[in-house]
C-alpha cells in the first residue's frame, strides 16, 4: 500500500470506519497518527495510511475489538 498522510475524516471514509469513533480514538491516542503544526500555530492530526492499515491488520490477527 502506498503511504499517504490523510485527514481523520478521509481515513474514516477510505477504511469504512465510523468517523466519530476514529476521532475519539485519535483524541485518546489509541491509533497511530501524526500531529502537524500549521503556520498559524495550530495542530492537525493526520493518519498515515500504511501505518493505519498495519495497525488494523494486527488487530484482526488478534481478533480484537475496538
Amino acid at each position: 500500500m502506498e503511504s499517504r498522510l490523510i485527514s481523520v475524516k478521509k481515513a474514516a471514509k477510505e477504511f469504512g470506519f465510523p468517523q466519530q469513533e476514529l476521532y475519539n480514538l485519535v483524541k485518546n491516542r489509541e491509533v497511530p497518527f501524526i500531529e502537524i503544526e500549521t503556520l498559524r500555530g495550530t495542530t492537525v492530526q493526520k493518519i498515515n495510511t500504511r501505518t493505519f492499515s498495519e495497525w488494523l491488520d494486527e488487530l484482526s490477527r488478534k481478533n480484537a475489538s475496538i
